[in-house]
């Protein structure tokens, strides 16, 4: 049993060191226009009819590498505005897999969770001591849950450029928003993107 648990450590500490040698910090940039709706809404059931607009910036670290996949593990930093309703700051982690499909075409599905900070967009008061005091100065926190699927090429097979391209399908979920009303807030976000890698 002893010899077992140190063979099983020793692999462990192969793989740990294998996956520290495969690991570039990739850094990931993308434009999303948000929509608050559930899956099969708006444009192709996927694109919000009416824009607003959204950046995100992240990178990821490797888990393990297959010869054909991957998991790995993201932290995304990003911030979106919603005109009438909210400007919003996201940061959040999502477990991947990448199915490396041929000479570069990937897909990846994400489930993620994070904080969101959300800033009203409209001005919001309470009535104190006789007169209206305005409120909501500072936003409030929240949480954020997310699935997404995503479709890529790696350029770094073919033109062996340090780079690829995705676009990503995100359906996420903001809680609480109004408790009475709609206490969970179902969002949809489409992604363009590109993921290079700086540091070899």
């Amino acid at each position: 049993m002893k010899r077992l648990a140190i063979v099983l450590c020793f692999a462990l500490m192969l793989h740990s060191l294998q996956a520290s040698q495969e690991q570039k910090f990739p850094i990931s940039i993308s434009i999303f226009n948000n929509g608050t709706m559930l899956p099969g809404s708006g444009y192709a059931g996927v694109f919000s009819k009416t824009i607003h607009p959204g950046i995100s910036i992240g990178s990821s670290y490797l888990y393990s590498k297959g010869k054909r996949s991957e998991l790995f593990q993201t932290l995304k930093l990003g911030y979106l505005y919603h005109q009438f309703s909210q400007n919003a700051i996201q940061l959040y982690s999502e477990l991947g897999y990448q199915y490396n499909i041929h000479s570069g075409l990937y897909a990846q599905s994400l489930l993620g969770i994070g904080y969101l900070h959300s800033f009203v967009n409209l001005q919001q008061f309470k009535f104190d001591n006789g007169e209206y005091k305005e409120t909501g100065k500072w936003g409030r926190p929240q949480f954020m849950g997310s699935f997404s699927l995503a479709l890529g090429y790696d350029f770094q097979q073919s033109k062996k450029l340090p780079l690829d391209v995705f676009l990503q399908y995100q359906f996420w979920l903001q809680a609480p928003f109004v408790n009475k009303y709609v206490p969970v807030l179902p969002n949809s976000a489409l992604h363009l993107g590109v993921r290079f890698f700086p540091f070899k």
